[in-house]
């Protein structure tokens, strides 16, 4: 419980922020019937922080600059979406939405074409990456979204009467383009800031599927926002838990759970709403029959798995054997593929024998650890120190004495000391007496200083030990340390939870 409140507890929070705003936006946004608005600012928004990427403003560097280009580019489509919507309309104002998405997403897509991971931005922007959200970030979008609500409710009737009842609107003598316009830019400030958290296609569940099902079953504004409210927090917490249970990406999950609310609420629709009980049942019993007969027959057309994969593995390509380690990480038939074939892949490319490493780390089966271990003699010194990673993730004092004869023959002092750190870190104190080695003979300052750090780290020892004298003339300060190493080495204590090793107190 307390590992999954640690993971899960902002980007469950942050659900729930935007449920806060989405539904109450959603509501406007199906009276009006522009149920792609939200997709399509969010997109003119992301065209426009691309367009000052392509200006020549870096997001990391200057991140200010691009949410100014981000929000002056929604503003323009806030405009644009104010303007174009007439009582007498020849052309369906969802037509102009429509179009304004599909054109900003065309050019996002040749704008982001020579960019570096130009098409894993797409995919992020879709999926989002709400997983990994800040507290800091909720803490600023609830702060942003109160303001957004106050406003909205300073001025509720005007809002809701222009998107509930146009024609009382003009009627009223209401500015209807002007509020439009406030209206777009406010919506443009939330999904500005909601798509950066979780991507198009969660921000747009949360507008438009908890409205929709709230419109089936109340008819107050009261009554909406209340119930849409809760089915957004209900389905958001039922979506971070599976997410955290199946491990999969949050983002996709919560859109699946609310696709899956919303099928079932539409069956509930229907039954209610039949002339008689048992027409609506077997009404909604047909459709849940086609599609398992859809589902289930489409079984029959199975690829075998087993013959797909082996041809991956088998690939003269490295990138198609370096999918197939990637689908081991979540396909059990992979993984049992690629355990089978490890000596195989141990003996393939570097970037093969570093990917096969990096999984069988996440994996977490330390059963593994005899066949990492003679990579930790690679020639490549990178698949080496992936190995060590590897050894860090699996391994216990034990399997530990791997790391230390590794780090007595390793040339590579800065990997010796990786070594001899991961072997401290995982109980086996002969990793002192390697940090000792390399403090006194190395003729790299930096290596002698990182022995240094990683020696006074795990040990309650008071060290003093100037890094920056060369090999010979420090000895006078290690003399004590290897006396106290000589006298306390057999006996020294390892705590698992600080890592650090200390001697009796007689000693």
């Amino acid at each position: 419980m307390e590992s999954f409140l640690q993971t899960m507890a902002w980007p469950f929070l942050a659900c729930v922020v935007l449920t806060g705003i989405h539904v109450y936006l959603g509501l406007h946004v199906l009276e009006r019937k522009v149920i792609f608005v939200d997709l399509a600012l969010a997109q003119v928004a992301a065209f426009g922080a691309v367009w000052g990427v392509l200006l020549g403003w870096s997001y990391e560097g200057e991140p200010w600059a691009i949410k100014a280009f981000s929000l002056a580019f929604t503003f323009a489509g806030a405009a644009l979406f104010a303007l174009t919507r007439s009582r007498r309309e020849r052309v369906p104002h969802e037509a102009i939405i429509g179009i304004a998405y599909a054109v900003t997403l065309a050019a996002t897509i040749l704008a982001t074409a020579h960019l570096p991971h130009g098409a894993e931005e797409v995919g992020d922007l879709l999926a989002g990456s709400i997983l990994w959200v800040r507290g800091d970030v909720v803490l600023e979008t609830a702060a942003l979204y109160a303001v957004i609500g106050v406003f909205h409710f300073a001025f509720r009737r005007r809002f809701l009467s222009i998107s509930m009842n146009p024609e009382a609107a003009h009627a009223e003598g209401i500015r209807i383009g002007l509020w439009d316009f406030m209206f777009y830019v406010s919506f443009g400030f939330v999904v500005t800031s909601s798509v950066t958290i979780g991507g198009v296609l969660l921000v747009f569940s949360y507008l438009v599927i908890p409205s929709v099902i709230a419109a089936l079953f109340a008819d107050s504004v009261r009554g909406r926002l209340a119930l849409g409210w809760t089915i957004g927090t209900v389905v958001s917490l039922v979506g971070v838990v599976i997410s955290y249970e199946r491990d999969l990406p949050s983002g996709p999950t919560i859109v699946v759970c609310f696709g899956a609310i919303l099928a079932l609420a539409g069956a509930v629709h229907v039954i209610r709403l039949a002339d008689d009980f048992a027409g609506g049942v077997g009404r909604v019993g047909t459709a849940a029959i086609a599609l398992l007969l859809l589902f289930g027959g489409s079984l029959f057309f199975h690829k075998d798995e087993h013959s797909d994969l082996e041809h991956q593995l088998s690939s003269p390509l490295v990138n198609e054997r370096l999918m197939a380690i990637r689908r081991a990480q979540t396909e059990p038939m992979a993984w049992y593929l690629v355990r089978r074939r490890a000596d195989e892949l141990f003996d393939d490319v570097t970037e093969v024998r570093r990917a096969t490493l990096e999984l069988f780390a996440r994996r977490g089966d330390a059963s593994l650890l005899p066949t990492v271990a003679p990579l930790l003699r690679d020639e490549d010194d990178l698949v080496r120190e992936e190995a060590v990673l590897c050894y860090r993730a699996l391994g216990n004092a034990v399997s530990a004495v791997d790391l230390l004869h590794a780090a007595a023959r390793e040339e590579d002092e800065f990997l010796q000391v990786e070594m001899a750190e991961s072997a401290l870190e995982l109980g086996a104190a002969g990793g002192i007496g390697i940090l000792l080695e390399v403090m006194d003979r190395s003729e790299l300052e930096q290596a002698r200083r990182d022995a240094y750090e990683h020696l006074r780290i795990h040990t309650e020892l008071e060290l003093s030990f100037d890094s920056s004298l060369p090999p010979g003339e420090n000895d006078p300060q290690l003399a004590p340390i290897r006396d106290w190493w000589e006298a306390v080495q057999a006996v020294l204590a390892f705590d698992p939870e600080t890592r650090t090793y200390s001697a009796p107190a007689d000693r």
